[in-house]
C-alpha cells in the first residue's frame, strides 16, 4: 500500500489489506490468502468514497500539518450498511528510511532520550483502525452515549431528571487520588464548571455533557450493561487495562466518561448502527468482489444485524442532536458542545464531542443518516502527552469532522431521523399537585406523595404568597413520575414565578428551542 497512486489512500488500502489477511473465503493459511490477492485474478472494488476521501483528506491536514507530533485522525462509516467511506490521519503512509530517517523523534521523552523515532510524518501503523499494538485513545464523552442506550433498553426514557449536584459521591470504589472523595475511596466525579449543577433531563444533560448527571444514570442501570452496550455497538476493547477493567465492569465508574481507548472507526461504526435504527453492521471495505470467473462473492455483502431495537435507536438520536445544535423531536435542547456543526453541516445532524482529563485527546461524532464520521485527535506516540488537544479551534478536531461531513453530503438528499415514540420519549407523565402558598414543608410533602422527588430552589421569586412559603414549582402542570420537581420559595412582594428555563439548575422544559453552546465536558 506504500505505493498507492494517491498516498494519502494509503491508509484506507492497509485496512483492506488487513481484512482480506483476515478472511478464511480466500484460503485457509495468510499465505494463501495472500498470494490470491496478489495473483489470484479476482476484481475488487472498494467502498471507498472519493469525494468524502477527499475531503477528510483536506480536513485533517488543514487542521494538522503531516510534520505534528498531534494525529488528526477521521473515519467514515455508511450507516445501514457497515461500508468505510473514508480513513485520513495527517500522516504519509510509508515506511521511515532506516537508512536515513526523515521521522522526528518520539514525543514519549523516555523514547526520545533513547533516540527512538516517532511516527510522525510517516507511518505504516494502523492508527485509524487498531491492531498490530494501536489499541486506541481515549474518547471522552462521546461514551455517554452508551449510558443513554443502556438506560433507554431499562425503560427510563428521555425526559428522566437528574438533580446533577457539584460533585457526586459514586458508589464505585477506586484508589484514592484527585478522582475521589477527600479521604474515601468512592469515586466522585465533578463538571467542567459548577454551573452545570442543577435539574437535567436526558436531552439537557447530553447536550451540556453533565457528568454529574451521566455517572448516577450509569449507576442506575450498572456499568457492566453500559459497557455491554458498547460492545453491542461496535466498541472493541484492545488494551490489557480496558479488558481487566472489563472484567469487573460493574465497578468501572468512569466508563460513562469515555476512560477506554478506541479508535476512530469503531466509534464511528456505534453511532452508525444508532443512525440506522439499531442495526449493526461490520465495518466493511469492499463494495464488490468477482472471482477469476466473473462471479461475485458473497464475502463483499454487508453483515448485519439487529442489535438495538428502533425506538431505543430513535430516541438515542434524538437526545444526541442536542450537542451538535440540531433541535431534538420534543423537548428543549438547553445547551450544546459543538453548537456549530448543523449550521456548518447544512444536513439534519446528530453527534457528541468527547474531552479527556487535561485535554489529552479530543473528540467528535457527527452524522447524517447517510454518513456516520468520527474524528479523534491524540498523540499516538505519547498519550500522556503535556498538549492541550483541541476542538472549536482550527487547528482543533471539531472542524476536520464537520467539514468532512459537510463535503461528503453535498449534492446527497436531506433525510432527517425519524423523532422516537411517546412512551420511550416522554416517560409516564403525572399531574403535579398544586403547592402555591403552603409552606416549604408542605409543598415537599405533597410532591412526594404524588410521586416526585422534590427539590427546594436556593432562589427566591416574588410572588403573593409570603415569603419563605412555596410560591409555584418547576416545571408545573405534567411531568414524568418519579421525576425532580423544584419548589419556588417566595420572597413575597407580589408578583408571579415564571419558570425561565436558561436559568441554570432549572429543570427542564418540554418546548423545542435553540440550543446554546458550551466547552466540552470530561
Amino acid at each position: 500500500c506504500v505505493a498507492a497512486n494517491v498516498n494519502e489512500w494509503g491508509f484506507f488500502c492497509d485496512y483492506f489489506y488487513r481484512w482480506w489477511m483476515d478472511q478464511e473465503t480466500f484460503g485457509s493459511t495468510r499465505y494463501d490468502r495472500e498470494r490470491r490477492l496478489k495473483s489470484g485474478g479476482y476484481n475488487v472494488v472498494t467502498t471507498i468514497d472519493v469525494q468524502a476521501q477527499r475531503a477528510a483528506d483536506k480536513a485533517v491536514r488543514k487542521a494538522k500539518s503531516v510534520n505534528s507530533k498531534e494525529a488528526a485522525m477521521v473515519a467514515v462509516v455508511e450507516p445501514g450498511t457497515g461500508r468505510v467511506r473514508a480513513l485520513a490521519v495527517n500522516r504519509q503512509f510509508k515506511l521511515d528510511d532506516p537508512k536515513n530517517p526523515k521521522n522526528k523523534l518520539s514525543s514519549d521523552p523516555a523514547k526520545s532520550k533513547k533516540k527512538i523515532r516517532g511516527n510522525y510524518p510517516a507511518t505504516v501503523n494502523p492508527l485509524l483502525t487498531g491492531g498490530d499494538g494501536i489499541t486506541g485513545y481515549q474518547a471522552g464523552s462521546t461514551f455517554k452515549m452508551f449510558t443513554i442506550v443502556a438506560a433507554l433498553e431499562k425503560g427510563i426514557p428521555l425526559s428522566h431528571t437528574i438533580n446533577a449536584p457539584k460533585q457526586f459521591r459514586s458508589e464505585y470504589i477506586i484508589r484514592p487520588g484527585p478522582a475521589a472523595c477527600p479521604g474515601t475511596n468512592l469515586y466522585c466525579p465533578t463538571n467542567s464548571t459548577e454551573s452545570m449543577a442543577g435539574v437535567h433531563n436526558m436531552w439537557g444533560a447530553f447536550g451540556r455533557s453533565v457528568n454529574t448527571y451521566f455517572v448516577p444514570l450509569q449507576q442506575q442501570v450498572g456499568a457492566e450493561n453500559v459497557v455491554k452496550a458498547a460492545k453491542r455497538l461496535g466498541i472493541n476493547f484492545r488494551s490489557e487495562e480496558d479488558l481487566t477493567l472489563e472484567k469487573g465492569a460493574h465497578q468501572w465508574g468512569a466508563f460513562t466518561l469515555g476512560v477506554s481507548q478506541t479508535t476512530p472507526l469503531d466509534l464511528a461504526n456505534a453511532y452508525a448502527t444508532l443512525a440506522a435504527d439499531g442495526k449493526y453492521c461490520e465495518p466493511i471495505p469492499v463494495q464488490e468482489i468477482r472471482d477469476p470467473e466473473g462471479n461475485k462473492l458473497d464475502i463483499a455483502n454487508p453483515r448485519c444485524e439487529k442489535r438495538f431495537s428502533t425506538e431505543v435507536a430513535r430516541a438515542a438520536v434524538d437526545a444526541a442532536r442536542c450537542p451538535v445544535g440540531d433541535r431534538s423531536s420534543s423537548s428543549r435542547c438547553t445547551g450544546a458542545t459543538a453548537g456549530n456543526v448543523r449550521g456548518d453541516v447544512g444536513y439534519p445532524v446528530a453527534g457528541k464531542s468527547g474531552t479527556t482529563d487535561s485535554e489529552k485527546t479530543a473528540a467528535l461524532v457527527a452524522m447524517t443518516k447517510q454518513y456516520a464520521v468520527a474524528g479523534i485527535m491524540a498523540d499516538p506516540d505519547w498519550p500522556q502527552t503535556n498538549v492541550e488537544m483541541k476542538h472549536k479551534e482550527k487547528d482543533g478536531i471539531n472542524p476536520p469532522v464537520w467539514e468532512t461531513l459537510r463535503d461528503a453530503m453535498e449534492g446527497k438528499p436531506k433525510i432527517d431521523f425519524e423523532a422516537p415514540g411517546q412512551k420511550i420519549s416522554q416517560g409516564d407523565q403525572r399531574s403535579i399537585p398544586d403547592v402555591k402558598c403552603v409552606s416549604v414543608e408542605t409543598a415537599k410533602s405533597r410532591l412526594k406523595g404524588a410521586g416526585f422527588e422534590p427539590v427546594v430552589s436556593s432562589a427566591r421569586v416574588p410572588s403573593s404568597c409570603k415569603a419563605g412559603e412555596a410560591a409555584g414549582t418547576s416545571p408545573d402542570g405534567r411531568t414524568i413520575k418519579n421525576g425532580v420537581v423544584t419548589i419556588e420559595v417566595s420572597s413575597g412582594g407580589g408578583g408571579t414565578p415564571g419558570n425561565n428555563d436558561d436559568t441554570p439548575g432549572r429543570p427542564p422544559g418540554n418546548q423545542p428551542g435553540r440550543p446554546g453552546n458550551d466547552r466540552p465536558n470530561g
